[in-house]
């Protein structure tokens, strides 16, 4: 039988955990996150930590979260978190966050825009039983920063950043044609909005694991920078062409109309061919030894 005098000491138990947890991710914000003390993320995270929203490319572990804060940082000199509000549920801790700063060097292969952005998200930390930051997943905050900045993160890989074993990378370009910037903003807001659940799935029809598209402001004209991931680069390219899902029907047409030719359409090239690794932005690095990734 279970008495007060049992469940007292039981509770505050948890709560000097959950205290204790709280009191770690504000001081990960606070020096590792806003002043880039690495010590404080080797003091805090598991070696083995999952990151499931780090920059794609990011090594696994917490190697790839010193990644991911490093290329922020170096991306947006202020870059600066706030915690709203924070919370503490048995080993997890859930915080309300607000992200500023401004685009001055080069992010994910995107030349600096000038741009200052204020972002706003929910980030869910989970703790092991050591006190140690286990896992970590998060909603909105970063894919509000990219949309500020004229990039889009769409379908993201979940758990692993690094390209699966046998996974392919295509990357393409196509320009925007002339007053059709209007309407390629309209697309991403229908595709990341009312129509992502059927983007998503055409996604896994077509063995897409991941995909980036961003704007690549030009001279002449902006283009749009197209990089999947998937084990066939031929046989999706089949795949889309062959559809007759009236969702990928539609989304050619619209992608046909803003760039007059389709980046997921066009055959594999011999550079594609021998296979390419995004091991840390800006670079596309080429295997020319074996074609591993």
């Amino acid at each position: 039988m279970t008495t007060a005098a049992t469940t007292k000491p039981v509770q505050s138990l948890w709560e000097s955990v959950q205290e204790r947890n709280k009191a770690t991710i504000q001081r990960v914000f606070a020096e590792f996150i806003n002043r880039g003390d690495t010590s404080v993320a080797d003091e805090h995270y598991r070696p083995d930590v999952v990151d499931h929203a780090g920059l794609p490319g990011a090594p696994e572990g917490l190697e790839g979260v010193k990644y991911t804060i490093a290329s922020l940082r170096e991306a947006v000199p202020d870059f600066n978190v706030t915690i709203e509000d924070i919370s503490a549920h048995d080993d997890m801790v859930v915080i309300h966050n607000t992200w500023r700063g401004t685009h001055l060097g080069e992010l994910l292969g995107m030349a600096p825009t000038g741009r200052s952005f204020l972002s706003v998200g929910i980030v869910i930390w989970r703790f092991d039983e050591e006190g140690r930051i286990a896992e970590r997943w998060e909603h909105s905050v970063s894919s509000n920063m990219f949309a500020a900045l004229g990039m889009r993160l769409l379908a993201p890989r979940k758990g692993r950043r690094r390209a699966a074993e046998g996974t392919r990378s295509v990357t393409r370009t196509v320009p925007i044609r002339s007053g059709k910037p209007l309407a390629w903003e309209r697309l991403v807001a229908e595709l990341q909005g009312s129509r992502r659940r059927e983007y998503e799935a055409s996604r896994r029809r077509l063995g897409i694991t991941s995909e980036v598209l961003r704007v690549d402001p030009r001279a002449d004209r902006d283009h749009v920078i197209v990089h999947f991931e998937t084990a066939d680069p031929e046989r999706t390219r089949k795949r889309w062409a062959q559809s007759k899902n009236p969702f990928d029907q539609w989304l050619r047409e619209r992608i046909l109309d803003i760039h007059g030719e389709d980046p997921w359409a066009g055959p594999a090239t011999s550079y594609e061919e021998a296979g390419l690794d995004w091991t840390a932005p800006p670079q596309f690095v080429r295997d020319r030894s074996d074609g591993h990734r």
